[in-house]
């Protein structure tokens, strides 16, 4: 019997947030915010790891904890009367400015999870100070401007935060303000998950409040044993000011840093934008249902009502996608498309959507929200296909058939008289391959991810540059995973010949691609036990 079954409902085992410091990290924190001075502030402080770490350091420790059993164990191991309550129902304008530090390890709470009038009152706090919070923000952001605010001019901020800090869209404001109100800001990374137990990869954040903008730095070490012989030395790169890009660049070498930024201004290139839109794939609402073989349609006798499909980047072996191909893939290539059939009209569909609802795939969100839950929507035929996850470099990839994709790859539409073959060919060279690591995120796993506006702001020469030739080529040495090669190849045809890049300039955007691909998948390779 055919079964279809369905993703695992995600768990949270801690609504509230609260993720316990490891002493190492607790006490690296707080030595590193008491050289501030006395007066120190912890505005979430739980059972107290960091608190008691504090009160080492100075006896002019306060704290703030929203669960009163939380807050009972801190004061009874580090004798602080810790104030019972919501950290920004407290933090009232007499405590802006007044402490030397503020260390701490904020909550972790999605917005969906994150109760009121708790939201309300961490959101309003950052709209008064001019930040514009949104649905995505999690509850450790807050916090983080929050603790800047409480510090006097010279004071230091340090704070265990999600290494999202880095990356995600929702923090870019974040990372703006940082910039812009601190005058260094130094981030530890770890190459191992330091909290037992929990796949949260976290960074610390270490930063000196001041005029802006600040000098950046990002230090990675092995794990949080490591602390003990981390020296912060002065941060080399001074960011410009309002930067709200990702960090990620930072962890390289104050020279590459400034190529990255140079070469995302060149005007020799362009905006991936400026040729294609990207978007995500089709979204099924439970694939184990409307994505099949072509064997499982004929034996539910569908076969008629299914199109072609990508559902794996491992369909797309070179940068060009055939009819032979598809004729060739193995797997679940077939897509269920009932837009237009009337179900009494069609033994086949009528039978297998009964089997689907016995199951209960129509109860499911995507399936329960559409007026036929059968229908899947917004499914059209891509002109071209990129990765969305990405082990070594991107690639889009032209599309020759009839299909469209499932949203484990992005789909591209050209604009009006550009090439597929052409654009994708254009886009497999060294600067664009770097660019990606700069404006993609990887949380830890190894894989870069490209979202659809992440995708289309890559920088891409013009397609008008590649000849049919240089694609075919191009498309025999993908295929034959010669990618070095294929990357020799449109370097020099494409940015040396076409567009005057120096041989430095691309050999540059080479080392950073490698430098940072490398670094992320030696850190996956770093989670293996």
């Amino acid at each position: 019997m055919t079964i279809f079954g369905a993703k695992a409902i995600p768990t949270d085992e801690k609504l509230r947030g609260g993720y316990y410091t490891p002493a190492p990290i607790a006490a690296f924190v707080a030595e590193w915010v008491g050289v501030a001075g006395n007066r120190l502030l912890e505005p979430s402080c739980g059972d107290g790891n960091i608190l008691e770490a504090l009160t080492r350091l100075s006896d002019d420790v306060h704290g703030v904890e929203l669960f009163p059993d939380e807050a009972a164990m801190a004061m009874a191991r580090t004798g602080v009367d810790v104030v019972v309550g919501d950290f920004f129902e407290w933090f009232d304008d007499e405590k802006h400015g007044v402490f030397d530090g503020v260390a701490g390890n904020p909550p972790y709470i999605r917005f969906g999870n994150w109760s009121e009038p708790t939201r309300s009152d961490a959101l309003d706090f950052m709209r008064s100070v001019g930040l514009s919070p949104n649905k995505l923000t999690n509850a450790w952001v807050p916090f983080v401007v929050a603790s800047m605010v409480a510090c006097r001019e010279g004071g230091r901020i340090g704070l265990v935060i999600p290494a999202e800090l880095m990356q995600v869209g929702y923090a870019a404001e974040l990372r703006r303000y940082l910039i812009d109100n601190c005058a260094e800001v130094n981030v530890v990374t770890f190459k191992r998950l330091v909290f037992p137990g929990i796949l949260q990869e976290v960074v610390l954040l270490l930063a000196v409040k001041g005029s802006g903008p600040a000098r950046i730095q990002v230090v990675e070490i092995d794990d949080a044993a490591s602390l003990g012989d981390l020296e912060i030395g002065t941060a080399h790169v001074r960011a410009p000011l309002h930067e709200k890009e990702k960090w990620t660049k930072y962890f390289l070498e104050p020279e590459r840093v400034t190529a990255v930024r140079a070469l995302r201004a060149d005007a020799r290139l362009r905006p991936m934008a400026a040729f294609a839109s990207v978007d995500v794939g089709v979204v099924t609402g439970r694939n184990s249902f409307f994505v099949m073989t072509p064997d499982e349609a004929d034996e539910h006798r569908v076969s008629n009502l299914t199109i072609p499909l990508v559902a794996r980047s491992a369909q797309l072996s070179g940068i060009v996608y055939t009819d032979q191909d598809h004729r060739t893939a193995v797997g679940r290539t077939a897509l269920l498309d009932a837009r237009g059939v009337h179900l009494g009209k069609h033994i086949g569909l009528r039978e297998y959507v009964s089997l689907g609802e016995s199951q209960g795939v129509h109860s499911g969100y995507k399936c329960r929200i559409r007026k036929e839950w059968w229908v899947v929507p917004s499914i059209w035929e891509a002109d071209a296909f990129m990765f969305r996850q990405i082990h070594t470099h991107p690639r889009v990839v032209a599309n020759e058939t009839t299909a469209t994709s499932t949203d484990t790859v992005h789909r591209m539409r050209m604009v009006d008289g550009v090439s597929a073959a052409r654009l994708a060919t254009a886009s497999f060279n060294s600067i664009t391959f770097a660019m990606s690591e700069v404006v993609g995120r990887s949380y830890g796993g190894g894989i870069l991810e490209l979202e659809p506006s992440e995708a289309e702001e890559l920088r891409v020469p013009d397609p008008e540059l590649v000849t049919d030739d240089l694609v075919q080529k191009v498309d025999e040495l993908v295929r034959a995973k010669r990618i070095e090669d294929a990357l020799d190849a449109v370097d020099r045809a494409v940015l040396i010949d076409g567009l005057d890049f120096t041989l430095q300039e691309v050999s540059i955007a080479r080392e950073v691609w490698a430098t940072l691909r490398d670094r992320r998948n030696g850190r996956a390779k770093s989670r293996v036990v």
